[in-house]
Order: structure tokens, then sequence, then C-alpha cells
């Protein structure tokens, strides 16, 4: 069924390919006036190995296919379109847990879905949203489309997006069902008890940029926060820097669960990166409150948690349900980019708990390493490895993680039309 899906979805792709700025000038009884298609074809190869759990190492070679459509004029109206997209996930090489049982996990099951599907009005400077989408605010840090796994996040929402005011930007949104990037992580929420976000950014100058935040997720907390950032150009590269705090307290409303959950914690990051010539370097500190007796630590379980927290993914329970113990993270970056030879990057982390755990705060260490490459303009290339040390791992939920050596592996191409 998937692939049958998928093969009417190529081949309305390919038929409207050749004729992408098509109208409907004589042709009243076509809806829409315009088609601008999209098409990713996206195979990678995912290594996973960890020493002393008895499980088999992860062979994965997986591809993602996302066809899309964007409607340009729909009904005629000038100021309307819709976007229509959809994905599946296939494996070639499937020696992987949830495809396997006995072997490493490696969350990209088999899988097809529409990924977004919605409408956008756009009236001057506002945009009005409705439908299943992505979701990207800021640096996904909070929430976020998990664009890294082969099945991405997304989802349905009404929304209003507004730029009318010079240099200020307002988000609002409910939200009202998420896909997550496996389907036992999809949720629903009944009308009156939606997620709801608010996002207001105002830019003083390149220099300064401040944003507001208000993250009400049901069934799990409400987050308030703040953030300024900036940047600094001169004519061999840049500076920037960024400090964030943020609040969590009990949800404003519970849908599908039958206790509220009690929630008091707090969560702050700092850093400064630089991009000089072509050489990268950056320091961050990041913090996670622990639970201070109430349900559970600070957490962002909507982010692209693959972004933060080391690409092994070991700490990825942790920041998506909190940590008990609270988390003390070191961040250093170097790197190097050039278009002729593409990026190197080096990351190293060091992780520790901010309360003591019953094996200590020495939560372990981690070390990952990324080469990207432009090959043309619509192939690129992506190594990529995570290597994680620990111990004695940490706490999480009452379980204890992250108790020995993880090692990954990634190698993609990425063709996009």
């Amino acid at each position: 069924m998937r692939k049958v899906f998928l093969g009417a979805s190529a081949l309305l792709f390919l038929g409207l390919i050749g004729d992408s700025k098509a109208t409907t000038t004589n042709d009243e009884n076509i809806l829409f006036k315009g088609v601008k298609p999209k098409l990713e074809i996206r195979p990678r190869y995912e290594y996973v190995e960890q020493k002393n759990n008895n499980l088999k190492s992860a062979n994965a070679l997986t591809t993602r296919i996302s066809v899309g459509l964007k409607l340009k004029e729909l009904f005629h109206l000038k100021n309307l379109e819709s976007y229509i997209e959809a994905t599946g996930v296939f494996a070639t090489i499937d020696n992987y847990s949830p495809e396997k049982s006995k072997y490493e996990l490696v969350p990209d099951p088999q899988n097809t879905r529409f990924t977004q599907i919605y409408l956008n009005y756009t009236l001057n400077k506002t945009s009005f949203i409705v439908g299943r989408k992505f979701v990207i605010i800021d640096d996904h840090r909070f929430i976020g489309n998990v664009g890294w796994r082969q099945m991405p996040q997304s989802f349905g929402v009404v929304a209003i997006s507004d730029n009318t005011v010079k240099n200020l930007n307002l988000l609002i949104a409910g939200i009202y069902e998420r896909k997550g990037i496996i389907n036992k992580l999809n949720e629903e929420w009944e009308f009156g008890k939606w997620p709801l976000i608010v996002d207001i950014n105002y830019k003083f100058s390149e220099l300064f940029k401040v944003k507001g935040f208000s993250y009400l997720i049901t069934d799990i907390h409400n987050t308030y926060g703040i953030k300024a950032s900036g940047k600094y150009k001169t004519s061999i590269g840049k500076v920037s820097y960024l400090a964030e705090y943020a609040k969590q307290t009990d949800p404003y409303k519970t849908d599908n669960l039958t206790t509220k959950p009690d929630i008091d914690t707090n969560y702050y990051r700092i850093g400064i990166n630089t991009n000089i010539s072509g050489f990268i370097g950056g320091i961050e500190y990041t913090h996670f409150g622990d639970k201070n007796g109430k349900s559970k630590g600070f957490s962002t379980p909507l982010a692209t948690l693959h972004a933060f927290d080391g690409w092994s993914d070991v700490l990825l329970a942790g920041a998506g349900g909190g940590f008990d113990y609270g988390l003390d993270e070191y961040k250093l970056t170097a790197g190097y980019k050039n278009k002729k030879i593409g990026k190197f990057l080096i990351n190293y982390l060091i992780f520790n708990s901010y309360k003591s755990q019953p094996t200590g705060n020495n939560i372990g260490t981690e070390l990952d390493l990324l080469y990207t490459k432009k090959l043309t303009k619509r192939f690129s290339l992506l190594l990529k490895s995570a290597f994680y040390y620990s111990k004695d791992g940490y706490y999480t939920g009452g379980n204890l993680k992250g108790i020995s050596d993880v090692n990954k592996f990634w190698a993609q191409i990425d063709f996009k039309y």
C-alpha cells in the first residue's frame, strides 16, 4: 500500500514538473493558477553499537522519499495557497529495532504519511495558516520538525504569523495534533485543550535581538522564557552570541492524563560562536533544572532533540522527558568551512548532573564529528559519527541510562528538487 501511495505521488509530481508555472487563465475548472513541485530522495546508512546491553549492532540502510506540491492562487484567490507533501521511509537493510528484535534502535521505521497538508492565506504582512505542517521555532531547541530522522515531525495547527510592525515578528498558534517521528508519539487534543504557542521576536539591530515565548503544552508543562541573541560581522567573519532563560510550571490543561503533573523547574543556556575566515569555534553551557521534589525536571519534548545534547542521542530521553537530577552540559566546538572542500566540525561535550545521583554527578562525555559537502546544485553528502562514554550514566524516570559506551556512524546522500 505504501509503495502504491508513493508511486501515485511520484506520477503526480512527474506530470507537473514539466510545467511548474502552469496557469488556469482560460480554464476556470482548475482550482489553482500555479504549481511548484518539490522532491527529496535521501538514502542513509546508520550504524549503532552499544556495549554490554545484549543487543546486536544495528545496520540500517533507509531512504526518505518526499513529494510535495505548492498550489498557488487556490480557488483563484490571489493570496491563498496550499501545500501538500507525502513522505515515505523505506528500508533496504533492516537489521535494526523496531524492524527486527534483538538489535539496537534506529528510530526510522518503515512508514508513509502526509507530513504536510495546509492552507496559507496572506493579507498584507499577516499570514493565516490552518492544517498539518512543519513548525520550526528559532533553533529547534523547544519546537522543531526533527528533520534529521527520516520521518519528520509535523503538527496540526491553527496559526497567525504577523510582520506588520517593522522588525517585530509575532506567532500565535494552537496545536490540535502531533505526528511524531514514530507513530507511538502521535497525539491528538480536544478543542479547548490544545497546546498553545506565543512567540514574539523583536530585532533592535544585528547585534541585539530579543525574544519572549510561551509554550503551553497540554499534559506536560507550561514554559515561559526570554532569549537575547545577536552577531557582529566583520570583513573576515562574524561573532554571535545567545543567552536564554526559561521557567516551567504545571500544564494549564490536561487532556490525555488523569493526573495533572506538578512542575517547578528552570533552564538557561549561554553561548558564543565564531566563524573567522572559515575557521569555526564555539563554547556553550546549558543547564536543565532537576525535578526539585516535583513530577519531573526541565524537558523539551517537542524539540529537534538530536541537534542538542550530543548526536549519540543517549541523553535524548532526559531532554524529552526531564532529567530527575538536572543536567549541566558544557560544549566545545571547532571546525572549518570552505565552499570547495566542504565543512568539518568537531563537538566535545561534558555532562554532569546538577544534583548528585546515586552514582555521583558524572553523566559522561561525548565526541561528535561531521563532514558535509555540497556536491552539485541538488546533491549533498554527509558523513557523521558520535562516540559517547560513561561509567555511571544518568537517572531519568527512576531508570539508569547511558551506562556503557555508544558508537554511531552515518553516511548520507541527499537529493533535492
